[in-house]
């Protein structure tokens, strides 16, 4: 009797923590997880910054600026003006899933867009490219010397600031 008890109290303890694992796996999947399709179907959902300069030179500026910190391009579409981007996994992450945006705002004046997201469940700490990237950008853009017409306007979500040449732009 006592046997045929303690193995059913065994396989309630087994089932529960199966159980538990299973609801933590999936609340990990749902929260954390995201996929560079994903990212690339966020479009509008991410920091933005305006600068004053051609395409061609935000698009190079912004090539450069997602080749940083461990990121590494997995597609670049010049006619779409998309940039994929990933870190891969590390101790403190399971890596990010970054997508770029760069449109064309009239001759001499382009937008940046960023996306970045967790790639899984956070492990150490949350690692959010959006603000790296677009400092970046203008930094590149500052370098190459666009005819003096490089001043950023930052605009990130809901605000608009334009900032002075020579300096960065200041995180919200």
């Amino acid at each position: 009797m006592f046997s045929v008890m303690h193995v059913k109290h065994q396989t309630k303890v087994r089932d529960m923590k199966s159980i538990v694992l299973a609801m933590l796996a999936l609340a990990a999947f749902i929260t954390g997880c995201s996929t560079q399709k994903s990212v690339a179907n966020s479009q509008g959902k991410g920091a933005k910054q305006t600068f004053d300069a051609p395409y061609d030179a935000v698009w190079r500026a912004a090539v450069d600026a997602a080749q940083r910190n461990d990121l590494q391009i997995l597609n670049a579409d010049r006619a779409r003006g998309y940039i994929s981007a990933r870190r891969t996994i590390r101790v403190e992450t399971f890596g990010e899933n970054v997508g770029v945006w760069v449109t064309s705002l009239g001759p001499s004046r382009s937008q940046v867009e960023v996306v970045s997201r967790q790639a899984g469940p956070p492990v150490m700490w949350l690692k959010n490219w959006e603000n790296e990237i677009l400092r970046a950008v203008a930094a590149n853009l500052t370098r190459e010397g666009v005819g003096g017409t490089g001043t950023p306007t930052e605009t990130n979500r809901d605000t608009s600031t334009t900032v002075p040449e020579g300096t960065s732009p200041q995180s919200p």
